[in-house]
């Protein structure tokens, strides 16, 4: 029989072994990804980050992968759901609040640019959210889509890598806002808003469509943007019908609205699953590239039980952790050169990873599966996948 030490020496070298082996294999597959030229722009657009616990020390090379992508890009988006705060009280009980030290963690991640449109903008009032955007201030990280009004909430902001302007408008799309004083007002604080309104088509259906007068103030702010920018992306934070439903009424017309107003990007987030992507006048529409960091823990919603139920509900669907990241390479007058889909999944904690197995086979499928229903083809290249993207200049 072998020693003890012997025994566990051996484990342990096999252990190092293993992990040497998945970080160099993880070192190929990220250095199959495509090399931007001196002139050309990285954009890489990922999901909702609910982050409230620190991920940066965890050394699994899929982890560290993907984050090495991410701070390799120029520019480097989120969607920033959830409020910043060290004091004060709820607005809601489904909070998602993290203590500002959280920073860190972005700024470790490399992230540039994030939307505070979303459901979650107003969890803790108005305090909250000016703590949220002070702190976001102060780490250099740009933000837009929430304010103390709805004109500075709409307000374009733009970032600027290798002269290149791009310019983010950002807003929260919903035909139901349940938490009160989530949107933005003339005269109150909240995220920038689409809202919606059942309404009856001719045939007797009844769906949901967006208000006039938001699509119009939408369409004022990207017209603004394209006036200060090269690249003008709009973030879109969809609670909008069911998770994978791309309605012509409603996601789908607020989408080719940002587009006709001069976008060249829609961003799609907030159903919390992949959905797919649809080219409209030769520009893409990424209708919800699904979660990036998902730190939602039920145990921390024991006093609001109904609150702990939905979430205990919404993590039980496996699809919530499977989610893409779009790593768009751009020229130096903002024309598309190459658009790759990376396959990420998340740990039952909520903790995001690179993929390359069988859970990559299937998320891949699925995003092809639902961009060829809106005729865009997505081709595999490796362990990712690419974009068809169109021939000639965006109409």
């Amino acid at each position: 029989m072998k020693p003890v030490f012997a025994i566990l020496t051996a484990l342990l070298a096999s252990g190092v072994a293993q992990a040497a082996d998945d970080q160099g294999a993880w070192a190929a597959r990220i250095g199959a990804l495509t090399k931007p030229a001196p002139d050309e722009v990285v954009f890489a657009a990922a999901g909702d980050a609910i982050w409230n616990r620190k991920i940066s020390d965890n050394r699994d090379p899929a982890l560290q992968g993907l984050f090495e992508v991410m701070r390799g890009a120029d520019i480097a988006f989120l969607n920033f759901e959830q409020v910043l705060a060290d004091s004060g009280y709820p607005t809601v009980k489904d909070i998602a609040k993290a203590d500002p030290a959280i920073i860190g963690e972005f700024t470790w991640a490399g992230v540039d640019l994030v939307s505070t449109a979303n459901n979650h903008a107003m969890d803790f009032g108005p305090s909250g959210m000016e703590t949220t955007r002070k702190v976001l201030t102060g780490a250099g990280i740009a933000f837009t889509g929430a304010g103390a009004n709805v004109a500075q909430a709409i307000q374009p902001v733009v970032i600027e890598k290798k002269g290149l302007k791009v310019a983010l408008v950002a807003l929260l799309v919903s035909p139901q806002f349940p938490q009160i004083g989530t949107a933005a007002e003339d005269n109150a604080p909240g995220a920038a808003p689409i809202h919606g309104a059942q309404v009856r088509l001719p045939g007797g259906k009844a769906v949901f469509a967006p208000w006039e007068q938001d699509v119009a103030r939408m369409q004022a702010a990207v017209a603004e943007a394209r006036k200060m920018a090269d690249v003008v992306a709009v973030s879109l934070h969809i609670h909008w019908g069911g998770p994978e439903e791309i309605d012509a009424t409603g996601k789908q017309l607020i989408a080719h609205a940002a587009i006709d107003a001069g976008a060249d990007i829609v961003l799609g987030h907030g159903p919390h699953v992949v959905n797919g992507i649809e080219y409209y006048k030769n520009r893409p529409i990424f209708y919800s590239v699904g979660n990036f960091v998902y730190q939602f823990n039920p145990d921390h919603y024991a006093l609001f039980p109904s609150t702990q139920a939905v979430i205990k509900r919404l993590q039980s669907d496996k699809r919530q952790y499977a989610a893409t990241m779009a790593r768009m390479i751009l020229s130096r007058t903002g024309q598309f050169r190459r658009i790759e889909i990376l396959p990420i999944g998340l740990t039952d904690d909520g903790d995001p990873h690179l993929e390359a197995d069988a859970r990559a086979e299937d998320t891949l499928a699925r995003v092809q599966s639902l961009s060829a229903a809106l005729g865009t083809k997505i081709r595999r290249d490796g362990w990712y996948a690419t974009l068809d993207i169109p021939k000639g200049k965006a109409k």
